[in-house]
Protein backbone atom coordinates (compact mmCIF):
# COMPACT_ATOMS: atom_id res chain seq x y z
CA UNK A 1 0.00 0.00 0.00
CA UNK A 2 1.73 3.49 -0.79
CA UNK A 3 1.58 6.39 1.18
CA UNK A 4 -0.85 8.95 0.58
CA UNK A 5 0.45 12.50 -0.48
CA UNK A 6 -1.07 16.05 -0.06
CA UNK A 7 -3.55 17.10 -2.52
CA UNK A 8 -2.07 20.53 -2.26
CA UNK A 9 1.30 20.37 -1.51
CA UNK A 10 2.27 16.76 -2.94
CA UNK A 11 4.21 16.49 0.77
CA UNK A 12 4.21 13.31 2.84
CA UNK A 13 2.93 11.85 4.90
CA UNK A 14 -0.57 12.71 4.27
CA UNK A 15 -4.47 12.07 6.23
CA UNK A 16 -7.73 11.64 3.94
CA UNK A 17 -9.59 13.91 5.99
CA UNK A 18 -12.68 15.83 5.29
CA UNK A 19 -13.09 19.79 6.32
CA UNK A 20 -17.01 21.11 6.51
CA UNK A 21 -18.23 25.14 6.43
CA UNK A 22 -21.58 26.03 7.23
CA UNK A 23 -23.15 29.67 6.79
CA UNK A 24 -26.23 30.49 8.59
CA UNK A 25 -28.34 33.30 6.44
CA UNK A 26 -31.44 33.54 8.72
CA UNK A 27 -33.80 31.07 6.75
CA UNK A 28 -31.45 29.76 4.50
CA UNK A 29 -28.17 27.65 4.75
CA UNK A 30 -25.22 27.25 2.96
CA UNK A 31 -22.59 24.04 3.61
CA UNK A 32 -19.41 23.23 2.22
CA UNK A 33 -16.24 21.33 2.46
CA UNK A 34 -13.03 20.98 1.26
CA UNK A 35 -11.59 17.25 1.12
CA UNK A 36 -8.24 15.72 1.52
CA UNK A 37 -5.97 14.48 1.83
CA UNK A 38 -3.76 16.44 3.88
CA UNK A 39 -0.27 17.08 5.15
CA UNK A 40 -0.33 18.57 8.26
CA UNK A 41 0.46 22.39 7.23
CA UNK A 42 -2.16 22.23 4.65
CA UNK A 43 -4.71 20.01 6.91
CA UNK A 44 -4.71 22.22 9.84
CA UNK A 45 -4.63 25.12 7.27
CA UNK A 46 -7.59 24.19 6.03
CA UNK A 47 -9.21 23.23 9.66
CA UNK A 48 -8.75 26.65 10.54
CA UNK A 49 -10.27 28.01 7.54
CA UNK A 50 -12.91 26.24 7.76
CA UNK A 51 -13.73 26.39 11.45
CA UNK A 52 -12.90 30.20 11.45
CA UNK A 53 -15.43 30.69 8.49
CA UNK A 54 -18.05 28.84 10.55
CA UNK A 55 -17.55 30.81 13.84
CA UNK A 56 -18.45 34.15 12.10
CA UNK A 57 -21.21 33.17 9.78
CA UNK A 58 -22.52 29.80 10.68
CA UNK A 59 -24.83 31.00 13.84
CA UNK A 60 -27.49 32.96 12.35
CA UNK A 61 -30.41 31.34 11.74
CA UNK A 62 -32.35 28.93 14.07
CA UNK A 63 -31.30 25.86 12.93
CA UNK A 64 -27.63 27.32 12.02
CA UNK A 65 -27.11 27.31 15.44
CA UNK A 66 -27.37 23.53 15.62
CA UNK A 67 -25.75 22.70 12.46
CA UNK A 68 -22.19 25.54 12.87
CA UNK A 69 -21.90 23.83 16.69
CA UNK A 70 -21.74 20.16 14.86
CA UNK A 71 -19.69 21.49 12.01
CA UNK A 72 -17.27 22.80 14.98
CA UNK A 73 -17.41 19.55 16.80
CA UNK A 74 -16.89 17.70 13.92
CA UNK A 75 -13.84 19.68 12.48
CA UNK A 76 -12.35 19.64 15.47
CA UNK A 77 -12.17 15.85 15.56
CA UNK A 78 -11.07 15.14 12.43
CA UNK A 79 -8.16 17.81 13.17
CA UNK A 80 -6.59 15.36 15.12
CA UNK A 81 -5.83 13.03 12.32
CA UNK A 82 -3.62 15.80 10.79
CA UNK A 83 -2.04 17.15 14.19
CA UNK A 84 -0.99 13.69 14.93
CA UNK A 85 0.96 13.22 11.77
CA UNK A 86 4.60 13.34 11.84
CA UNK A 87 6.44 16.28 10.12
CA UNK A 88 6.51 15.35 6.00
CA UNK A 89 9.91 14.24 4.75
CA UNK A 90 9.86 17.16 1.74
CA UNK A 91 10.15 20.77 2.44
CA UNK A 92 7.65 22.98 2.71
CA UNK A 93 6.75 24.42 -1.48
CA UNK A 94 5.06 27.34 -2.84
CA UNK A 95 2.07 25.36 -2.85
CA UNK A 96 2.12 24.40 0.87
CA UNK A 97 -0.79 26.29 2.70
CA UNK A 98 0.18 28.00 5.59
CA UNK A 99 -1.49 26.76 8.71
CA UNK A 100 -1.35 30.63 10.35
CA UNK A 101 -2.66 31.64 14.06
CA UNK A 102 -4.31 28.63 15.98
CA UNK A 103 -8.00 28.98 15.48
CA UNK A 104 -8.83 30.61 19.10
CA UNK A 105 -6.17 33.15 18.37
CA UNK A 106 -7.96 34.68 15.72
CA UNK A 107 -10.46 37.73 15.48
CA UNK A 108 -13.21 34.90 14.12
CA UNK A 109 -13.15 33.29 17.99
CA UNK A 110 -14.84 36.35 18.88
CA UNK A 111 -17.94 34.20 16.73
CA UNK A 112 -18.06 31.77 19.68
CA UNK A 113 -19.99 35.07 21.45
CA UNK A 114 -23.07 34.49 19.73
CA UNK A 115 -24.10 31.41 21.28
CA UNK A 116 -22.64 31.88 24.48
CA UNK A 117 -25.06 35.05 24.59
CA UNK A 118 -27.70 33.24 23.30
CA UNK A 119 -27.81 30.95 26.04
CA UNK A 120 -27.12 33.68 28.42
CA UNK A 121 -30.54 35.03 27.26
CA UNK A 122 -32.40 32.44 27.21
CA UNK A 123 -31.30 31.55 30.70
CA UNK A 124 -31.88 35.17 31.25
CA UNK A 125 -35.66 35.18 30.04
CA UNK A 126 -36.15 31.77 32.11
CA UNK A 127 -35.57 33.40 35.39
CA UNK A 128 -37.48 36.33 34.76
CA UNK A 129 -40.37 34.53 33.60
CA UNK A 130 -39.80 35.89 30.11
Amino acid sequence: MSELSCRICHRMPAADVRFHGHRGMVVLMRFSRVDGPFCRDCGLAAYRDMSADTLLRGWWGLLSVFAAAGVLVLNTARRARVARLPEPSAARNEHTLDPGKPLLDRTAAYGLLVPALLLVFIGWSAVNGG
